[in-house]
């Protein structure tokens, strides 16, 4: 959106888009392609910490997959707000009141900068010790491997507030129909985490500390690039000093109306992945870290649909604020046509390739054993995942974030973690892997039926205003 308040136009994949204008398939895939790369990169910055952490031994990289549901948890506190601002923010522009939708923004960064102090106890080894013997950590490799998770996480307090920022600026810009900027601002740091990881971890000799400098670094970088460029894309500006003149509280219920169901979601997927990461160690940190890598991989796969999503739920949220249940239902079915072809291909390719992505990490030779068996246990479930997030992004969108919790809820928790607990009980290892396709399967059948009746619910609420 321009500063007049009018949607830009532009070439095809540049990342602008008409949300209430543009055919559904030509709206979602302008803003899809963008934010597809938006989470490629995105996903790259843990990706590459991953990749080079690997390389200095098991122990490292059994870590990193105990300090990954933590971070996920952090993050749940920053997809909480952005998840709630982008449904008001939508519903304002798609009724045309540009102030409230920047009043909006405003509100939601005041209460992402107090969520940012939740973290702060990680900077003490004795809490963060605590925190991670308590999901296994200290079983699976004593003493040696809560150290290492504390070196680690103990840089998130100091680089919250930076990605809280870009969360918010990269939300406010999506829900104006621009997805390049946010793109060309994680672009930026992955460029600069990506030369600044090795350099870090061995040639500093920092270790597993220097992966987490390095993207504390390059976050600081990707604010600052928003802060210099958002006056030129967004007619809604985001300056990270707040005045307590603009009632910075007055949101704040609504945002986590919406956005604690959200919050919700993410934490059930890292509480899922702890418990099964606790399960896994009894069978040795082998087995965590095979674990650790087939999610990685899956990750790349899935940030296909990650973009996908960032472009439907301002798509939705914006047809909702017009009040049109029929080009919001067209935008879903072009949302999950896009990604069902993406995951079938990718799906394939990965499953008859997974040594080629392994080879990325260097793991030992069991090691990427176990990974190929997960990874290939996985594949056949992609499609059914996909309509899962998918799913969750309409419910975001149109203010019924709930139904998305309960359905991340009963996939992660009771279908994943019953599952896993049930293969690693009476099946041999080498089949407990399929437990992640099973909790996909079972998950995708919850959200269909939750869809369904969440439409149905507009759609009355629409003929209801409308009489």
């Amino acid at each position: 959106m321009t500063a007049s308040g009018k949607m830009r136009f532009g070439g095809f994949f540049d990342g602008h888009a008409d949300l209430g204008n543009d055919s559904p398939v030509r709206a979602i895939l302008k803003l899809a392609v963008p934010s597809m790369g938006l989470f490629v990169f995105n996903s790259l910055l843990h990706l590459v910490d991953t990749i080079f952490v690997s390389w200095l031994g098991e122990f490292p990289m059994t870590a990193m997959s105990f300090t990954g549901p933590v971070n996920q948890c952090l993050l749940a506190m920053l997809e909480c707000v952005a998840g709630g601002s982008a449904a008001l923010m939508g519903r304002n522009l798609g009724r045309g009141d540009l102030p409230s939708a920047r009043h909006v923004a405003r509100s939601a960064l005041a209460l992402l900068y107090v969520f940012c102090l939740v973290s702060t106890p990680l900077f003490l080894p004795g809490i963060s010790n605590a925190l991670f013997a308590g999901i296994g950590a200290e079983k699976a490799g004593g003493e040696p491997l809560l150290q290492l998770c504390w070196l680690y996480n103990m840089w998130m307090p100091v680089m919250l507030p930076f990605m809280g920022f870009t969360y918010i600026s990269n939300t406010v810009l999506r829900a104006q129909g621009d997805t390049l900027t946010p793109f060309k601002s994680i672009a930026l740091a992955n460029t600069i985490n990506l030369l600044l990881d090795p350099l870090f971890i061995f040639t500093f000799g920092w270790g597993i500390s220097g992966a987490a400098i390095a993207t504390w670094i390059s976050r600081i970088a990707s604010s600052l690039y928003l802060i210099r460029h958002m006056g030129e894309h967004s007619a809604i500006l985001v300056s990270p000093w707040l005045q307590p003149r603009d009632r910075l509280t007055a949101y704040w219920k609504n945002i986590l109306w919406i956005g604690v169901p959200v919050a919700l979601t993410t934490a059930s997927i890292a509480l899922g992945m702890g418990s099964v990461n606790k399960i896994l160690s009894t069978f040795g940190i082998r087995a965590v870290a095979a674990w650790m890598l087939g999610l990685r991989v899956e990750e790349l796969a899935f940030n296909f649909v990650a973009g996908i999503n960032t472009a439907l739920v301002p798509f939705i949220a914006f047809n909702y604020g017009k009040r049109d249940a029929g080009r919001m239902l067209a935008g879903f079915k072009a949302a999950y046509l896009l990604a069902f072809i993406l995951m079938c291909s990718m799906g394939a390719v990965i499953y008859s390739f997974p040594q080629v992505f392994l080879a990325l990490f260097r793991p030992p030779l069991e090691v990427r054993q176990m990974a190929v068996n997960a990874i290939r246990a996985s594949v056949p479930a992609y499609p059914f995942g996909a309509l899962v997030v998918l799913s969750c992004g309409f419910f975001v969108g149109t203010g019924h974030s709930i139904f998305g919790t309960l359905t991340q809820l009963l996939r992660s928790i009771a279908f994943r973690v019953t599952a896993a607990w049930v293969f690693a009980t009476y099946f041999e290892f080498s089949r407990i892997w399929w437990f992640q396709s099973f909790a996909a399967f079972c998950g995708s059948f919850v959200a269909t039926a939750f869809f369904f009746l969440v439409h149905r619910r507009v759609k009355r609420d629409f003929a209801r205003e409308a009489a």
